[in-house]
């Protein structure tokens, strides 16, 4: 009975992986298709500066720190100062949910 419960187990574990990865999967991409669909990529790239800073070094600068909802309402509010003199716009037209599924995919290094 104890080699069945593992089996079981086993097999639980591995199906809840596979229904896991692919939902983080999706949610990496619906990160990435609002990041492009609200001009994001027009000034940022994933490792070098453009007109704004590299979504890598953005993720380097506040590695551990919880700041996703502070960064999703800069990215709806508009900032600047923060990385040199180019402001940021404010992204008025991004919901707050959106603002905040971009903020955290790039705080993960935009996987």
């Amino acid at each position: 009975s104890m080699r069945l419960d593992s089996k079981v187990m086993i097999y639980l574990f591995t199906a809840g992986a596979l229904v896991i990865s692919p939902l983080a999967a999706h949610a990496a991409g619906d990160a990435r298709a609002v990041f492009e669909a609200n001009g994001c990529a027009s000034c940022h790239a994933p490792n070098t500066k453009t007109v704004g800073p590299a979504l890598k070094a953005i993720a380097k600068r506040y590695k551990g720190k919880a700041v996703s909802a502070e960064l999703a309402a800069r990215i709806r509010a508009g900032s600047e100062g923060r990385w040199g003199g180019m402001p940021h716009p404010a992204i008025e037209n991004i919901s707050q949910d959106d603002a905040l599924l971009v903020a955290r995919w790039i705080l993960q290094g935009a996987p």
